[in-house]
C-alpha cells in the first residue's frame, strides 16, 4: 500500500468512474514517493505487479548524460528500435495489449528527455493509443516544455522526507556544524584561516566516501531486485536513486546551515542567504552532470569567503 493515499485515492477514485486521464504527470520531491504511486494505480489497471507484466513499458533516462534518448536508425536490430529509448516505448505502446486488458507506460524522470525525444512524445500525448496509460514522473517539473504539461493531468504527490539514517552520515553533519559555527564566529578570530581550509578538505574526502558507500549500498539492493532488467535499464534505476540520495544529502545540509546561523547570535541574515544560495548553486550543478564532490567543493569554499569577509 502506498504511503500517499490522497494522491492514490484521487487516481483510483477517477478510474473506477470511468474518467482516469491517458496522462498523468506526478511530480514531487520524493522519487520512491512518485514510483509507489504509479505502481499502485498501475497495478489496478492491469491487475497485477506492472514491472512484471507485459503491457506495462518503462522508460529511464541512461548514459553519462542522464537523458532520456530519442533512439536511433543505427542501433537497430533488424526491425527492433534500441531498448529504453523513445522510439522503443512509443512503438510497443501502439501494439495490441499482449493480454488483452489495458497497457501502461511508466516514464521516470521525464525531465530529462532531450528534444527530440520530447517532439516525439508530444506527437503520442496528442493522439494516444487506445486502452493506454501513461505515468510520467519527475521532481522538475517546470523543466518539461509546457506543451506536454498542458496536455496531461498534473498531480503533486506529497511526501515526508525522513533523515537519512547512517551513523557516519550523521558525525558529518555534526563536524559539518561545527565547522560552519566557527566560520561564522569569524576567520581569525574563532578559527584560523588554515584550520578552517583543513577542515574544510578533511569534510569534502569524508562526504565522498560516505556518498559513495550508501551508493554502493543503493547498487546492490537494485540489482537483487532487477535480476531480470537489462544492464542498462539496471545502471538508469541506480542513477535515479544515486540522484535522489545526493538531493536527500545535499537537503540536510542546507538545514545543518539554516539551523547553525539560527542558533547564532548577531548572524547577518544576507550571509545566510548568500550561503544557501551557493548550497542551491551546487545542487543545480549536480543536475548538470558535474560530479558531487567539486559542486559541493564550491559551496564550502563560497562558505569560506562568505563568512570571511
Amino acid at each position: 500500500m502506498s504511503n500517499n493515499p490522497k494522491a492514490v485515492d484521487i487516481l483510483l477514485g477517477a478510474l473506477n468512474a470511468g474518467r482516469l486521464h491517458h496522462a498523468i504527470l506526478l511530480y514531487g520531491s520524493s522519487v520512491s514517493a512518485l514510483e509507489n504511486v504509479a505502481i499502485e494505480v498501475a497495478t489496478r489497471l492491469l491487475g497485477s505487479d506492472p514491472r512484471k507484466h507485459p503491457d506495462c513499458f518503462e522508460l529511464r533516462p541512461q548514459g553519462k548524460a542522464r537523458m532520456i534518448r530519442i533512439g536511433s536508425e543505427s542501433e537497430k536490430i533488424g526491425t527492433e528500435w534500441p531498448p529504453n529509448t523513445m522510439r522503443r516505448l512509443l512503438h510497443d505502446i501502439a501494439q495490441t495489449s499482449s493480454l488483452g486488458g489495458n497497457k501502461v507506460a511508466m516514464l521516470y524522470e521525464v525531465d530529462r528527455m532531450n528534444m527530440h525525444s520530447a517532439n516525439a512524445f508530444l506527437k503520442t500525448l496528442e493522439e494516444p493509443p487506445k486502452g493506454t496509460t501513461i505515468f510520467m514522473m519527475t521532481t522538475r517539473p517546470n523543466d518539461l516544455l509546457d506543451t506536454i504539461r498542458s496536455r496531461c493531468i498534473s498531480l503533486r504527490v506529497d511526501s515526508e522526507i525522513t533523515p537519512i539514517d547512517d551513523e557516519e552520515w550523521e558525525l558529518w553533519l555534526a563536524d559539518f556544524k561545527d565547522w560552519q559555527k566557527a566560520l561564522m564566529g569569524g576567520i581569525g578570530k574563532k578559527i584560523k584561516l588554515v584550520d578552517a581550509m583543513m577542515r574544510c578538505y578533511g569534510l569534502l574526502a569524508r562526504f565522498d566516501k560516505i556518498l559513495a558507500r550508501l551508493t554502493d549500498d543503493i547498487a546492490n539492493i537494485s540489482e537483487n531486485d532487477t535480476e531480470e532488467l537489462d544492464d542498462e535499464v539496471v545502471d538508469a534505476i541506480i542513477s535515479g536513486e544515486r540522484r535522489a540520495l545526493r538531493k536527500r544529502l545535499f537537503g540536510e545540509i542546507e538545514d545543518a546551515c539554516v539551523s547553525c546561523a539560527l542558533g547564532g547570535e548577531g548572524v547577518p541574515a544576507v550571509k545566510l542567504s548568500r550561503a544557501v544560495e551557493a548550497l542551491e548553486k551546487s545542487a543545480v550543478l549536480t543536475e548538470l552532470n558535474m560530479t558531487d564532490a567539486p559542486a559541493l567543493e564550491y559551496f564550502m569554499l563560497t562558505s569560506l569567503r562568505i563568512w570571511g569577509r
